[in-house]
């Protein structure tokens, strides 16, 4: 059973904060808050007088500008309730030691969202290119250099694995794992697995491919101490 919850889903930013602010209220409500990447502090719209937010970024309008790639966080040790970082680490080359700054600021919870670059790529395979001009969000070679690129390249099985290992070498137990925002596949994985048989997936069923690395989406994790 999950702790955390919604029934929201999200397309574009402003949507997404909606979506974290209903799912994980509990550990918003009335927090110190440190939002790394923050953008255009979205978040504040939805956050209670008596919560403190500070948002770090490279760009955008953040409170506080920090390059993460250029060293530790600006911050004292569990210098806050909440940490947030959504959609940030698989931007990063330095993402293990970004990843252990966020476990060493942190006091009671962190919130980490991960994208399944997978399913991006499969929907593409069987599709059409992510957008014109563009074939894999993030991920493609552009005639010009982008101003932002992911770095990391990996699946939602990855991502987990990842995650469970630094949290707990830093101390911290995964309270939640789950993908189920944006454009996940909420069919449970033994009836991906029936349904991928019965339609004969040729190639990924075949090769061994775990559907839910193949039709879920962002995985979304809650650590607690």
């Amino acid at each position: 059973m999950l702790h955390y919850r919604t029934t929201l889903s999200y397309q574009n930013r402003a949507e997404k904060m909606a979506y974290v602010w209903d799912k994980y209220q509990p550990l918003l409500k009335g927090k110190a808050i440190l939002d790394v990447g923050c953008d255009q502090r979205e978040l504040t719209r939805y956050l209670d007088e008596q919560a403190h937010y500070w948002g770090i970024d490279i760009g955008g309008n953040p409170d506080q500008v920090v390059d993460l790639e250029a060293g530790p966080l600006p911050f004292a040790d569990r210098a806050f309730d909440t940490v947030l970082c959504l959609d940030v680490l698989e931007h990063i080359e330095t993402i293990h030691f970004i990843f252990d700054e966020l476990c060493r600021v942190a006091r009671e919870a962190i919130i980490i969202s991960l994208p399944n670059a997978y399913a991006d790529f499969y929907h593409m395979l069987q599709h059409r290119d992510y957008q014109p001009g563009q074939a894999l969000k993030f991920y493609g070679l552009p005639p010009e250099k982008p101003q932002d690129r992911h770095k990391w390249f990996f699946s939602l099985d990855e991502a987990e694995r990842f995650v469970r290992y630094r949290a707990e070498k830093n101390g911290w137990q995964v309270e939640q794992f789950d993908a189920i925002g944006h454009k996940a596949n909420l069919v449970p994985d033994d009836w991906r697995e029936r349904i991928a048989r019965l339609l004969r997936y040729p190639r990924p069923y075949r090769l061994g491919f775990k559907t839910r690395n193949l039709t879920s989406s962002t995985l979304w994790t809650v650590l607690r101490r």
